[in-house]
């Protein structure tokens, strides 16, 4: 039988153990999981799972252009800057990147309407073509932190698309009765009425989890 690899996690679903904590029988072929069934590890959609042994596709990427770093990326940039000092013990350093990243996302005219087609094509486009083109240019300069951040924010990325996939077929009863709970160091998003015990993108532990207001 087959293993199908969480593209989100790294969980593999093997189809002849099944899935106890989801009630899978052992022998359950992926494709007669129900449809509503989710990774047990991060909650990702089926849709993020791909069959073990699946060729890889070559992906050419000649450069990063200057016109993809808006204000609001480089905000983002500026904040993970800003907790990589932290993590170093760089306190002065941090202020400063924080202090950044809070200007230029001030700087961004507020958002008016977003459609949920105009989000999930948004998503898309990032797992595509933006985060494959930073990836290249990272291995290009063998920037091991910059590829491990880059990794991590395709993970986080892909089950930002399984939550709006799952949002788009069950609505507001995806997080009925549940906490929304946010990873402060990669951005993972986990809907449970529990934290996991921990991350399962950058592995840090449950209780630096933050609940979000929904």
């Amino acid at each position: 039988m087959k293993k199908y690899l969480c593209t989100v996690c790294g969980h593999i679903y093997d189809e002849d153990a099944g899935d106890e904590k989801n009630h899978i029988a052992k022998q359950t072929a992926f494709g007669d999981l129900p449809e509503k069934w989710t990774c047990p590890v991060c909650g990702a959609f089926k849709s993020q799972f791909r069959e073990l042994n699946t060729p890889k596709i070559e992906i050419k990427v000649e450069h990063l252009p200057p016109s993809a770093l808006t204000a609001l990326k480089g905000s983002a940039i500026c904040s993970n800057l800003a907790k990589g000092c932290e993590k170093q013990q760089k306190a002065d350093e941090a202020v400063i990147y924080h202090s950044l990243a809070k200007e230029l996302k001030e700087s961004v005219p507020s958002a008016t309407s977003v459609s949920f087609s105009d989000l999930m094509r948004g998503v898309e486009h990032d797992i595509s073509s933006i985060i494959p083109m930073v990836k290249k240019v990272a291995e290009n300069h063998h920037d091991r932190g910059a590829l491990r951040a880059v990794t991590w924010a395709e993970k986080v990325t892909r089950i930002q698309h399984s939550l709006l996939e799952r949002h788009e077929k069950e609505g507001p009863s995806l997080v009925k009765g549940k906490n929304v709970y946010l990873c402060p160091v990669c951005g993972f998003i986990f809907i449970d009425e529990h934290a996991p015990s921990k991350c399962p993108v950058c592995g840090v532990p449950e209780w630096k989890f933050e609940i979000v207001e929904v």
